[in-house]
């Protein structure tokens, strides 16, 4: 299945209702051989929790491969940089690896602040990211 991307059907509600003012949808797909969540819309302590049972479930697994693409993430705070934080963390233990792409310049001056940048696998696309999570996988 290399280079082929495969919608695994997995579209989350947009939270319309609990949290009318910030939109937001979170969609997976399968992209080779990792899981590509995508975020779209508002992030923060409100929307992160539709976020963290499914990344923390992906990094959770062994050997896990996970890219989260913020291409279409038009915010996010400190509540989902945490998440991000432990899912790199747990993926780490499990001997896999969560990579973000596709960072706007606000969320890349925001990585930078707190120097996430230092810490988590971050590269500018999703193509970077097969190349990454590759060639850690011709390392082991």
């Amino acid at each position: 299945m290399s280079d082929q991307i495969i919608d695994t059907g997995h579209k989350f509600d947009s939270g319309e209702g609990r949290t009318a003012s910030l939109p937001f949808d979170l969609f997976e797909e399968i992209r080779g051989d990792s899981t590509v969540l995508s975020l779209h819309g508002v992030y923060n302590t409100q929307t992160v929790k539709h976020l963290k049972p499914r990344l923390y479930e992906l990094s959770e697994e062994w050997d896990g491969r996970t890219i989260v693409d913020l291409n279409k993430a038009l915010f996010i705070d400190v509540s989902c940089l945490a998440v991000f934080f432990k899912a790199h963390k747990a993926a780490l233990r499990k001997g896999g690896s969560v990579v973000f792409v596709n960072r706007n310049e606000h969320i890349q001056k925001i990585f930078h602040a707190v120097k996430m940048d230092r810490i988590l696998n971050i590269v500018p696309s999703l193509e970077a990211a097969d190349v990454f999570l590759n060639d850690k996988a011709q390392a082991v």
